[in-house]
C-alpha cells in the first residue's frame, strides 16, 4: 500500500477514535486539522492564517482578487500570510471524500531550520501568499508518521517536535516554497508585509494609518502598496474591512450579541455602515444571516455563502 492510500485509510478510520474532523487537534506543542468533506461545497469567504495544507484526496480551489489557484492529490498548498479569499472543495466521487491535513506555519521554527540550510535563488516576483508545491514521497512519509502520533500519546511527547521539524524541512526545499523561504529573511519584502498584516490583524477594530504601517515595516508608501497587493492580493484598507466583516459574521453565529453592539466593537461608526458592507460582501444583511443560522441552514445555494465553519 502506498503512502497516499495509508493516509486515506488512517484519516477515514480516525472517526472511530473520537478525533474531530475540521477542528484543531493538539499534537505535541502544535496543532493540526484533519479536513474531511464528502460533497462539493459552494464558494465561501474565508480568512486563512499561514498554514501548510497537504491534500490527500479531492481538490481545493482558492480565488483571490480574481486569480484562481487549484491544488489536488499529490500537491501541497502553502499559505504564507493571513489572507482573505473565496474557496471551495471539489469531490470527484461521492465515495472518495476530500481529505487534507493542515499544519500551521511557525515562522520562528522554520527560521531556525533555514539557518542550517543554504538557499541560492532569486526572488520570484510573481509569487504571492498562495503557492502550490509538490508533495514528495519523503514529505508524505513524514506526514503519515506525524498523524499516527495522534493514537500514540507516549510517542507524541517524544517525537512530535522532531517530525514536525522534518515536515518543515521537506516543505522548505520544494520549488513551490520560494515565498515561504523569502518570508524567513528578516528584511525581505515578504517578511515586512507579514509584519504589516500581523499589525492589521491585531488592530482591525482601530483606525488604520498607512503612514504608521510604512514606518513600522521600513518601506516607502509606493513600495509598500505594491508589495502588499502583490503578496496579499488586496489593499490594507480592504483587508481590515474584510477582517471586521468576518469577525461580525463569526460572532453572529456564536453569540447573542446585538448587531449594533457588534458594529461598534469591530470599529464601525454606525450600524448602517456595517449593514451596507456586510450585504455587499455576503449577499444578505447581518440580521438575515443570524436568522438563517437559527433556522439551521448548513449550506448555501448558488453564489451564497455556506454557514459552516471551515478550516481548509
Amino acid at each position: 500500500m502506498n503512502r497516499t492510500n495509508e493516509l486515506v485509510d488512517f484519516i477515514c478510520q480516525l472517526s472511530k477514535k473520537s478525533i474531530e474532523y475540521n477542528a484543531k487537534v493538539p499534537i505535541g506543542n502544535s496543532w493540526l486539522v484533519l479536513t474531511k468533506e464528502s460533497r462539493n461545497t459552494s464558494l465561501e469567504f474565508i480568512t486563512y492564517e499561514p498554514v501548510i495544507c497537504i491534500i490527500i484526496q479531492g481538490e481545493k480551489e482558492i480565488i483571490a482578487s480574481g486569480e484562481v489557484v487549484r491544488a489536488g492529490v499529490g500537491q501541497t498548498l502553502i499559505i504564507t500570510h493571513d489572507i482573505n479569499v473565496k474557496a471551495r472543495i471539489q469531490v470527484s466521487e461521492t465515495d472518495r471524500p476530500y481529505l487534507a491535513i493542515v499544519i500551521p506555519i511557525d515562522v520562528q521554527k522554520l527560521r531556525d531550520i533555514a539557518l542550517e540550510m543554504s538557499f541560492r535563488e532569486q526572488e520570484r516576483h510573481n509569487q504571492s501568499a498562495i503557492s502550490v508545491g509538490t508533495t514528495s514521497s519523503e514529505l508524505e512519509d513524514a506526514v503519515l508518521r506525524y498523524v499516527r502520533l495522534l493514537q500514540r500519546p507516549q510517542e507524541m511527547d517524544i517525537l512530535a517536535t522532531s517530525i514536525l521539524r522534518e515536515i518543515y524541512f521537506r516543505v522548505l526545499i520544494d520549488e513551490g516554497a520560494s515565498m515561504l523561504r523569502e518570508l524567513l529573511i528578516a528584511d525581505s519584502h515578504a517578511n515586512k508585509i507579514h509584519r504589516a498584516v500581523t499589525h492589521i490583524k491585531s488592530n482591525y477594530h482601530s483606525d488604520l494609518s498607512i503612514d504608521e504601517l510604512t514606518k513600522l515595516v521600513g518601506m516607502s508608501t509606493s513600495s509598500f502598496h505594491a508589495h502588499f497587493r502583490k503578496i496579499t492580493k488586496t489593499t490594507p484598507k480592504k483587508m481590515q474591512s474584510d477582517l471586521r466583516l468576518m469577525k461580525v459574521r463569526e460572532r453572529l453565529r456564536n453569540s447573542g450579541e446585538t448587531v449594533s453592539n457588534l458594529a461598534y466593537e469591530v470599529g464601525y461608526n454606525s450600524l448602517a455602515h456595517l449593514s451596507k458592507e456586510y450585504k455587499a460582501k455576503f449577499g444578505r444583511s447581518p440580521l438575515r444571516d443570524r436568522t438563517r443560522q437559527q433556522l439551521g441552514y448548513t449550506n448555501a445555494v448558488g453564489n451564497d455563502l455556506t454557514l459552516r465553519k471551515t478550516f481548509f
